[in-house]
């Protein structure tokens, strides 16, 4: 054992105030007793001086004595001298990529799996200088030389996988180059789900848990030539030993379509999956059943096109219908009408010129459709219930007070009537889709029905929206994305809607997790797919055996602290001092 501060015992010096202090203190005491003349005359006790002395040392004495030694050791800092296992430097490199996200039997994370075995591989070498990498296509230095094993051991447990791609061995050893070169570091230790296939031969590479995966490591969607719905290509993979009967789903957040097959083991397949009904802009496909890295199972894409729709509106406002609209999707309200998904017309008459998708609110078209005099409904009439307008609608909940009446044309299809007034219709040629709604809006009561929003939700529905850019795929996590073409940037979210920060005049952006990210411009809101890279769901075979140089360990010596030990003991006396002090003082009282 040897003493770090040897100098703090100077300060045993204070017990000779102690005992100046403790003999200066009186010893006798008044106490009323009922005569004195049955004391007189008798001789005291004889009494040795060795018991003289006993009298004046006190136990109370003795415990601050040992309080006082106990507190100076903690002071001096005492410390066990041993020797540990030591090296001239040690790298630490922990793969972060998202593969190392996925979930093992145990519970535990491959990433966490190798964060314990970094701990454990810490802990052998306690005195040497040690550095702490977390790689992945973005590599990050988690922890510099310098710093004690107490921050490594931080740095470790703070650290989270990212959603990156795999790194690459130049790129470890351009950041070890950082840190002064691979010759600073003696033994480099790489814990990955994989191995690297040019990784030098002295780093030792050691593999976490791997498991069966089932994956989508593409998909993308494409627009029917003739309008008619998208046609979906999607890759699978089934990267196990056994035949797996898999469901493949894609939805575009209206529509569903699905896929049941039956996958060869250790085999990657692509499927060309029609979706005829689909209108949508957002698609998602995932894969079942479930594993341990749920993130690829579900890929993500997004037609090059704007989210919101476009309407141009004719007329006079009205915040009820312009409400409904919105609840439906986001809403940009436009002048011309060649980029107008949706042409409104509230109580106006349009030109006949007119094309496109078109809604009339108590509205008509010259030459086409005409509204006559209003009169008093009745009873509202469904005359095709299957109609794709009367989706989840209940028209047994409307209230009509009044309604015009309208010349339509021969081949328009009234859904709901009131005698001889329509209430409801649909018309198409080769310009135009016509939905016709006949009241006026505040002579109903629509606006405080929940089958209004859902009535123009099926109107939307079925627009032809203008077609997409020829663009099939999406982007990977990590990877530059341009936002040059969609106009001015007025904000950018990620897919849990939290607001990304770019600076100013910076056209493009890196996407730190997958999802749906959202780009809000002047000329309206973009979808941004981001996908896991394909290249993490890929096939993971076990490591070649590498020979690799062993390392030349050392003895070092550390020292382990024991004050800790002395300033629990200190505590443990001051306790004991402070309960014997009471004890006393409570006696005397009972004496008096």
């Amino acid at each position: 054992m040897t003493l770090l501060n040897p100098a703090a015992f100077y300060l045993l010096l204070a017990s000779l105030l102690i005992l100046v202090l403790h003999f200066l203190r009186a010893r006798e005491r008044q106490r009323e007793v009922s005569a004195l003349f049955l004391w007189e005359g008798l001789p005291g006790d004889p009494q040795s001086r060795a018991a003289r002395i006993r009298q004046q040392i006190d136990p109370l004495l003795l415990l601050q004595l040992a309080i006082l030694l106990a507190l100076v050791t903690a002071l001096a800092q005492p410390a066990w001298r041993v020797r540990s296992a030591s090296l001239s430097g040690l790298a630490i490199v922990l793969d972060g990529s998202a593969s190392m996200r996925t979930v093992a039997e145990t519970g535990a994370s491959r990433y966490e799996q190798a964060v314990e075995e970094a701990r454990a591989l810490l802990e052998q070498y306690p005195s040497t200088t040690a550095a702490v990498i977390q790689l992945s296509s973005r590599p990050a230095i988690l922890a510099r030389p310098g710093h004690d094993h107490e921050d490594l051991q931080s740095a470790l447990l703070r650290s989270d996988p990212t959603w990156y791609g795999d790194g690459t061995a130049a790129t470890l050893l351009s950041l070890l180059g950082s840190l002064g070169g691979t010759s600073r570091f003696e033994r480099v230790v790489v814990f990955s789900d994989h191995s690297f296939s040019d990784m030098p031969v002295s780093f030792e590479t050691v593999l976490v848990d791997r498991a069966d995966n089932l994956a989508l490591t593409g998909f993308s969607v494409r627009e029917n030539p003739d309008g008619g719905g998208v046609t979906a290509l999607v890759t699978a993979l089934n990267d196990s030993d056994e035949y797996r009967d898999v469901t493949i789903r894609i939805d575009d957040r209206e529509n569903l379509t699905t896929l049941s097959v039956l996958m060869a083991p250790s085999a990657e397949e692509r499927f060309v999956i029609p979706f005829p009904n689909s209108r949508g802009t957002l698609f998602t496909a995932s894969i079942e059943p479930g594993d341990g890295f749920s993130a690829d199972n579900r890929r993500f894409f997004s037609l090059e096109r704007p989210i919101d729709f476009r309407v141009r509106w004719l007329g006079s406002e009205n915040r009820y219908l312009m409400a409904a609209l919105r609840s439906v999707a986001p809403v940009t309200v436009v002048d011309s009408p060649g980029v107008a998904d949706l042409t409104v017309v509230h109580g106006a008459r349009a030109p006949a010129s007119l094309a496109g998708t078109v809604l009339l609110v108590h509205a008509g078209i010259e030459d086409l459709l005409t509204q006559g005099e209003t009169l008093p409904t009745g009873r509202i009439e469904v005359l095709n219930a299957d109609h794709p307008l009367l989706t989840d609608v209940d028209p047994s909940n409307f209230r009509i007070r009044e309604a015009p009446t309208a010349s339509l044309p021969p081949s328009a299809e009234v859904v709901l009537a009131a005698g001889d007034v329509p209430l409801l219709a649909t018309y198409a040629d080769e310009a135009r889709t016509v939905f016709y709604l006949a009241p006026d809006i505040l002579q109903t009561n629509l606006p405080i029905t929940i089958d209004f929003p859902l009535l123009i939700r099926n109107i939307v529905a079925g627009l032809v929206r203008l077609p997409a850019e020829l663009s099939y795929r999406s982007a990977d996590v990590g990877e530059p994305i341009s936002l040059a073409g969609r106009g001015s940037v007025t904000g950018l979210y990620d897919a849990e809607e939290n607001p990304i920060s770019l600076p100013e005049g910076l056209s493009t952006f890196r996407p730190e997790s997958p999802g749906f990210h959202t780009l809000i411009t002047d000329r309206g809101a973009f979808a941004i797919a981001v996908n896991v890279p394909a290249a993490e769901s890929s096939f993971r075979q076990p490591a070649e055996e590498i020979d690799a140089v062993e390392p030349d360990v050392q003895s070092a010596v550390r020292y382990l602290p024991l004050w800790p030990v002395a300033a629990a003991l200190a505590i443990l006396l001051l306790i004991a001092e402070a309960y014997m002090h009471s004890g006393r003082r409570s006696l005397m009282r009972r004496a008096r």
